[in-house]
C-alpha cells in the first residue's frame, strides 16, 4: 500500500470518528472522485461520500417564488395563529357542567344523565342525620 493511500485511510478513520477538519474531508472528497482502484477497506467511505455528493449536487430546475410571497406568508401565519389562539381560548373558557370519574363533562345531556347515580348517596343522609343526634346528644 502507498503513503497515499495509507493517508486517506488514517483520514477516512479521522472522519468517521468526527476528529477530521474541513480541509481534511475536502481532501477525502476530492480523493474518492478521483481514485479509480479504491481497496476495500474504503468502499463503503468511497459510497457514503458519493452518496453526500450526489445530494449536495442536487439542484432544483426552476427555482419557485411567486412575486407577493414576501407579502402574503406573514399573513396567512398571522391568521393561522389568530384562528388557533381562538380555538385555544374557547377551550380554555368554557367551564364544565360536573365531572365524571375526574373527566370535564361539558355536554348538558351527559351531565343530567348523571344525576341517577347521585340517588344512591340518599343511603347516607339517614346515617348522616344519626350522626349528628349523636354528637348533639353527646
Amino acid at each position: 500500500m502507498n503513503e497515499r493511500q495509507e493517508r486517506i485511510e488514517r483520514l477516512a478513520e479521522r472522519w468517521f470518528a468526527a476528529q477530521a477538519t474541513d480541509a481534511e474531508e475536502r481532501e477525502l472528497r476530492d480523493w474518492f472522485r478521483q481514485a479509480a482502484g479504491v481497496p476495500d477497506s474504503l468502499r463503503e467511505a468511497q459510497i457514503l461520500f458519493g452518496g453526500l455528493d450526489a445530494l449536495a449536487g442536487e439542484r432544483s430546475r426552476e427555482r419557485w417564488k411567486p412575486r407577493r410571497a414576501g407579502r402574503i406568508l406573514p399573513l396567512w401565519g398571522i391568521a393561522a395563529a389568530v384562528v388557533i389562539g381562538l380555538f385555544v381560548c374557547a377551550d380554555l373558557l368554557r367551564k364544565p357542567y360536573c365531572y365524571i370519574d375526574g373527566v370535564a363533562v361539558y355536554d348538558k345531556e351527559v351531565a343530567l344523565q348523571t344525576t341517577v347515580y347521585l340517588e344512591s348517596f340518599s343511603a347516607f343522609e339517614e346515617s348522616g342525620r344519626m350522626v349528628d343526634e349523636l354528637i348533639r346528644n353527646n
